[in-house]
């Protein structure tokens, strides 16, 4: 019986992409993850996440990543979609597109409510596992979910040294990151507009151009 795990890295950050990560192992095999030291990718140091990571696509049946960039989910948000509602249609199609198709599959659900995240993705599938578990944390509760937060979270690191090429310090990229306030601010102040790896549409980068805004209001009151 084949098992898949799915999870994502890069949901909450204001800077990059959100990246999708979906591991299939044998059922016979899953004890490996155990023993390779799989757990909740956030416990785990950039350097063993490596380690593990190639252990991973070592020993698996399948594996595959699906990068939604920044531009593409400023695109989403335009078109009316919510962040649960791009996360299940990327879960879907990893699921849709890897071979061998999985027999049972666990998530990491995105939805407060977690049978329905996974009722959501089931309804997108072009096939019918077993069995879909969908549940909060699913990366510290099931071995396969962190297999596959492992391999999202190693793609989405790599993804953010590259932009610290581009652009210099950005930080995490997350919004309570100072690091990464102070390049919002520093840029959008330079540019009147945010570089394409930012989520124009998160409170951060909102509240940076509103600041901008009101600050210009008040230089040309004070030009009179």
């Amino acid at each position: 019986m084949l098992i898949a795990g799915l999870d994502e890295a890069g949901r909450g950050p204001v800077i990059g992409s959100l990246v999708i990560g979906c591991v299939i192992f044998n059922d016979k095999d899953i004890h490996i993850l155990d023993e390779i030291g799989v757990d909740d990718s956030k416990k785990i140091s950039p350097k063993k996440r490596e380690i593990i990571g190639e252990k991973i696509k070592k020993y698996c049946e399948a594996y595959d990543l699906l990068e939604i960039s920044a531009e593409k989910l400023n695109q989403f948000h335009n078109k009316g979609l919510t962040l649960n509602e791009i996360e299940e249609t990327g879960f879907a199609t990893l699921l849709n597109r890897i071979k061998p198709q999985a027999d049972v599959i666990f998530l990491d659900a995105a939805d407060v409510v977690e049978e329905r995240f996974g009722k959501s993705i089931a309804s997108l599938l072009r096939f019918k596992p077993k069995k879909i578990i969908s549940k909060h944390r699913g990366d510290a509760i099931f071995k396969i979910v962190g297999a596959a937060s492992i391999l999202a979270k190693i793609k989405r690191d790599h993804i953010i040294e590259e932009y610290k090429k581009k652009y210099g310090n950005i930080g995490s990229g997350y919004p309570s990151d100072p690091y990464t306030k102070k390049f919002l601010k520093s840029y959008y102040n330079s540019h009147q507009k945010f570089p394409p790896i930012v989520r124009t549409w998160w409170k951060t980068a909102e509240n940076i151009i509103k600041e901008y805004e009101l600050q210009k209001k008040q230089r040309k009151i004070t030009d009179f």
